[in-house]
């Protein structure tokens, strides 16, 4: 049955770009609704905020996911991880419901397959598990966008928090409940004044009290998150924000299965920048300084760490350039990188990034990445990808040393009016991943990744007004698959979305509904805690969402695993029979 389903993925090739996948209320039905009136107040009351902290461009056509707000707040997306499944290729292993960890894999790569920066800075793993990042535990609350650029066998991940540009105060509430005695308790709050002074304040409670017998534990989680910005102009600012995250995880009845993990982790950020321009164009000077602490885990002792960087740049109407230079804790002194892009003739886009580190115990790495992008006739465009890297994995570990590798991809995409289709080619060399991801018991580390060729498909398609299907293939050609990397892998979803009742003003109300299918082959799961091959069994988990908006109000209700899947993402950690969830939101602007 999953080979039949996986095949079908395939041939309709429905494995659409994220944006369509994910944010489907990107075309207003109402566009043309000529009974609507012109907004009035259109925004001239706009104060100086921040530049998002994203990949500078331009960058070549499909090398790049972006998910705007809309895509994790009105999706069935409830963390981080969730919104990355949509990238095809992407495995989250999950250790059961929400509030157990969800480690994204990607190329084979194990932690070194994920790099993640919280508006513009690195945002390091600390603490008990200090190699790979849970990015199920990062919150999305304080995030109005994320970017991803996808390299041949690595995810840059960028995270954008809230941005308040109009003087009109906004907040948010949410509620939700459901199986577990689940809650979710969340308000936002965000005021900005002419002066140029802005404040943004988030808390964000989640709780559950897990199945009993089984790898899903009872968790508790608080994320509380404060920024204040001042902007006296355009082309000089400061801004300062704290991210505190604290949450408990309990031991399983079954010992092995998942650990008593308590754990709290405190970001302070401090960001100014100098530009000779507003509008983003011209030299523009940027610095950061960071500061991390985590502590009250009994298994380790508390650590902090310092970070600080300075970047110089310029950007132009087909280009941009710029250089960094980072220093961090004593694993890692310093840091410099460099990134150029560039449209020398409209059709032709490239884009390069290169970066030298210096280690402790007079360690060094290298890397280097280019990116090139060609528009075809009707509507077709190819790009490709070659990175180089001989650079280390944990330098906090004294025995490790660089490893050469040299990974390429290249794709060739035709959009049309209604319909996106793109099929890939990527090689990856081999790898020998390191760490073992805390909070998957039974998971003892990863086993090494030989040499090996994907195919990779999606595509998306609007058959009729209102109705997205969309999706992903994936697809190694090796015979058994490399961990986590099932020969056959495939993410398709069919959505309704539509703003009925035009009688209304345009976007006061809106449904959507969308039904999912996450499917994968027989393969490889890593190694167990005594070093034998784990088996990753075949499976198909489904999920369905459905949200009706109606102003300034959102109800919604989620069920995963609606087929009943008897199993999980990794093995001996089973995921919960149609667990459910639901709530509803309030947004005010006054």
């Amino acid at each position: 049955m999953t080979r039949g389903l996986l095949g079908a993925a395939a041939l309709l090739a429905l494995a659409g770009s994220t944006a369509a996948q994910v944010d489907t209320t990107a075309r207003d039905t109402t566009a043309r609704d000529t009974t609507a009136r012109r907004d009035t107040t259109a925004r001239r009351d706009t104060t100086p905020a921040f530049a998002a902290a994203r990949p500078e461009g331009p960058l070549p056509r499909g090398t790049r996911y972006s998910f705007p707000a809309d895509s994790f707040a009105f999706s069935n997306a409830q963390t981080l991880a969730d919104l990355l499944g949509h990238i095809p290729g992407v495995y989250v292993a999950r250790g059961g419901m929400y509030g157990q960890a969800e480690i994204v894999l990607y190329g084979g790569r194990g932690p070194a397959g994920v790099e993640l920066y919280w508006d513009g800075v690195p945002y390091l793993p600390l603490g008990r598990d200090s190699v790979y990042l849970d990015l199920g535990r990062i919150s999305l609350a304080p995030l109005e966008r994320v970017d991803v650029v996808v390299l041949p066998a690595a995810l840059r991940i960028y995270l954008v928090t809230k941005r308040q540009q109009s003087t009109a105060t906004a907040s948010q509430v949410r509620i939700a409940t459901g199986q577990a005695r689940t809650a979710n308790y969340r308000g936002s709050y965000e005021r900005r004044w002419r002066s140029g002074l802005g404040l943004s304040l988030v808390a964000d409670y989640n709780n559950n009290d897990g199945v009993g017998g089984s790898s899903s534990t009872p968790f508790n989680s608080v994320d509380l998150w404060l920024k204040a910005e001042y902007l006296p102009t355009p082309w000089v600012g400061a801004s300062y924000q704290v991210a505190n995250s604290s949450w408990k995880r309990s031991p399983s009845e079954k010992a092995g299965l998942t650990d008593h993990f308590v754990y709290k982790r405190r970001d302070g950020i401090f960001r100014l920048f100098a530009a000779a321009r507003d509008d983003g164009l011209g030299p523009r000077l940027d610095a950061a300084f960071v500061t991390t602490t985590a502590s009250a885990d009994t298994a380790v002792i508390a650590r902090s760490l310092s970070q600080g960087a300075l970047t110089l740049g310029n950007r132009w109407g087909h280009g941009h350039v710029a250089v960094t230079f980072r220093a961090q804790d004593a694993d890692r002194p310093w840091q410099i990188e460099g990134s150029a892009a560039w449209i020398p003739l409209r059709p032709l886009t490239l884009a390069a990034d290169a970066g030298r580190a210096r280690y402790s115990n007079s360690r060094n790495g290298e890397r280097l990445h280019l990116a090139a992008g060609l528009a075809l006739p009707l509507g077709l465009t190819a790009h490709g990808d070659a990175a180089w890297a001989n650079d280390l994995q944990t330098p906090a570990v004294a025995s490790d040393s660089a490893r050469r590798t040299t990974d390429l991809s290249g794709a060739l995409r035709w959009d049309r009016h209604r319909l996106t289709v793109e099929v890939g080619l990527a090689r990856r060399d081999s790898f020998v991943p390191r760490g073992t991801p805390a909070g998957l018991g039974p998971l003892g580390g990863l086993g090494p990744t030989q040499a090996t060729r994907y195919l990779t498909a999606h595509a998306a398609i609007e058959p009729l007004p209102g109705l997205h299907l969309a999706g992903w293939y994936f697809d190694p050609y090796v015979s058994s698959g490399n961990d986590f990397e099932p020969p056959y892998h495939a993410r398709v979803s069919a959505t309704f979305y539509s703003k009925f009742w035009r009688v209304y003003k345009s976007g006061i109300f809106a449904l959507r509904g969308e039904i999912a299918m996450e499917s994968w082959s027989r393969g490889t799961a890593g190694l167990d805690t005594t070093g034998n091959v784990l088996a990753l069994p075949g499976a198909t988990f489904m999920e369905a969402n459905i949200e009706v908006q109606i102003a300034g109000v959102t109800i919604f209700w989620i069920q995963r695993n609606m087929n009943g899947m008897r199993g999980g993402y990794v093995p001996g950690l089973d995921y919960p029979r149609r667990y459910q969830f639901y709530g509803v939101r309030w947004l005010f602007t006054n």
